[in-house]
């Protein structure tokens, strides 16, 4: 019963500061004009990440299982699409990809180049062709330096964008009675106050797991995976709440960045070997499907932008659903 309070009470403080964070962030995007695409794909997406960065080298590091902890990131990166699904459904009669800049279709695309390169190491670490250097992969060096290339390129591209929309029009400001330095502040008190009790809520999730006896069970991770990705949840909703449509989609897309960032830095903490050489083949589907999750959200990315759908979800949304549900019954059925 205690355990249960326990998560209760990690719910509800998760969802206050989530709240505060995406208000914060859009504060941040505000004051220091680097706009809240790049402030949710790069600094918002990387704290709401961070659990699932805690509790996988937990589990590479103490219970020497990278595969349970491949699987929680690329899960993730399933969720986090099929969360952009389900706002499209909260934002009522218009698609929420028609509130979105356009320009949000860089960040998914070199989300979508770097599972080609998850892809292609879980691929080539069954054949003969040596792709380490030392313990770590070749695939994982390739997806810290794709991160850093994707941030350095989504800001100059969010800086040119800004630069040519404000010869156009005159740029609105909310938060005028909030100096630069209480946004930073804010922000960092905020981010620290949400990966505590992110890293907290996953590991009582990990507890109800095992003490309900599904610590094991496919329903046992799915527990986990949403445990992690409860501060995506919350910060994306409040972002949408605040009218700040871009800063929820870029922070689900920039998490997927930042998800595929940390199967790098889990294998330079793998120290026995490849990681690649060390995981389920399973994967590979995994990361097929949230490439062809992320391709239809690019679509309808694209499509919404000259559409005139009233539709309270749109057949993109509708698309992600059905693959997510899809791709977790093949996993699971891959399981039994």
């Amino acid at each position: 019963m205690l355990l249960f309070i326990q998560v209760l009470v990690c719910f509800i403080l998760v969802i206050m500061a989530g709240i505060k964070l995406s208000q914060s962030a859009d504060i941040l995007a505000e004051k220091t004009g680097l706009g809240r695409t790049w402030i949710g794909t790069i600094l918002l997406a990387g704290v709401t990440s961070l659990p699932e960065l805690a509790t996988g080298i937990s589990a590479i590091v103490i219970f020497n299982s990278p595969d349970l902890a491949v699987g929680g990131i690329l899960g993730s990166c399933l969720f986090n699409l099929l969360i952009l699904a389900l706002l499209d459904i909260l934002t009522g009669p218009e698609p929420l990809l028609k509130q979105a800049q356009i320009s949000h279709g860089l960040a998914a695309s070199l989300g979508c180049v770097m599972l080609g390169v998850a892809a292609a190491g879980m691929l080539l670490a069954k054949t003969d062709v040596n792709l380490t250097v030392g313990w770590v992969g070749i695939p994982s060096l390739l997806l810290i330096l794709l991160y850093f290339v994707s941030a350095r390129t989504i800001a100059q591209f969010e800086s040119r964008r800004r630069a040519a929309v404000l010869e156009e029009e005159v740029e609105m400001f909310q938060y005028e009675h909030v100096t630069t330095q209480q946004a930073y502040r804010q922000f960092c008190l905020h981010s620290v106050a949400i990966v505590i009790l992110g890293v907290w809520l996953a590991f009582l999730g990990d507890q109800i797991a095992e003490v309900t006896g599904l610590g094991k069970s496919f329903i046992g991770a799915i527990l986990l995976a949403t445990a992690t990705s409860l501060p995506e949840i919350v910060a994306s909703v409040a972002a949408v709440r605040l009218n700040a449509v871009d800063l929820a989609v870029s922070n689900l897309f920039g998490s997927n960045l930042f998800n595929l960032t940390i199967l790098g830095i889990y294998d330079l903490v793998y120290l026995p070997g490849s990681l690649w050489l060390s995981i389920s083949q399973i994967h590979i589907f995994t990361d097929v499907v949230a490439m062809v999750m992320t391709s239809v959200a690019i679509a309808g990315l694209i499509y919404h932008a000259v559409s005139r759908s009233r539709m309270y979800i749109t057949w993109d949304g509708l698309t992600i659903i059905a693959l997510y549900i899809g791709g977790m019954y093949v996993i699971y059925r891959n399981l039994l």
